[in-house]
Formats: structure tokens, C-alpha cells, sequence
């Protein structure tokens, strides 16, 4: 008879839906509605994906390719822009950043 294997409960993926603001690298600030989703390894580095939403004609896309997010109550993590929707004011970014994860989110 083999003994049972203990297997940790799976942790449920960070989520964050709401304001935020895109910190370019010239300096602007551009705020946008972000929906996230965050990946929280055991092992590796703390990575998420998501879109973000700016209204305007000027999309996201066309403002910055890599920044910096924060979020409500200070967290700021580093992005890059994996897709532009053309014609709309959204960007699909990931973002990982050895010095923040997503288990931080504001709730």
C-alpha cells in the first residue's frame, strides 16, 4: 500500500478590477480601468496579465509599449504591452517585477 500524497490546497489567482494609472516613461501619467489577473508561483517570479482601459481617443497602446501600474494604496509593478486593439482604448500588458506580487492587490 502506498501512502497518500499530501498536495497543497491550490491558491486562488489574485484579481484586481478597477482604477489605476499607467506611469509612462516620459513621465506622464494616464489614468486607466484595469482587469487583472495575477499568477502567485511557490517557485519563480510573480507575474500577471490583464487590460487596461483608457477613455480618450489615445489609447494605452499608442501612449507607452512598457511603464510602470499603480494601483489604489501604492502598488506599482512593471509592464510591457503584449497586444494593441486597434480602434479601441485598450491594451493587453504582463507585467513581473522581482520586488512586488500580485498577492499584494488591494482587495
Amino acid at each position: 500500500m502506498t501512502a497518500p500524497v499530501h498536495r497543497p490546497a491550490e491558491r486562488p489567482s489574485p484579481e484586481y478590477r478597477g482604477p489605476a494609472v499607467v506611469l509612462a516613461d516620459d513621465g506622464r501619467e494616464i489614468p486607466v480601468r484595469a482587469e487583472l489577473t495575477g499568477n502567485v508561483p511557490r517557485l519563480g517570479l510573480p507575474s500577471w496579465t490583464g487590460e487596461l482601459r483608457m477613455a480618450g481617443a489615445e489609447g494605452v497602446g499608442e501612449a507607452v509599449r512598457t511603464g510602470r501600474l499603480r494601483l489604489p494604496g501604492g502598488w506599482e509593478g512593471g509592464f510591457a504591452v503584449i497586444r494593441r486593439i486597434f480602434g479601441v482604448s485598450a491594451v493587453w500588458v504582463r507585467g513581473n517585477d522581482p520586488e512586488v506580487s500580485p498577492a499584494d492587490w488591494p482587495t
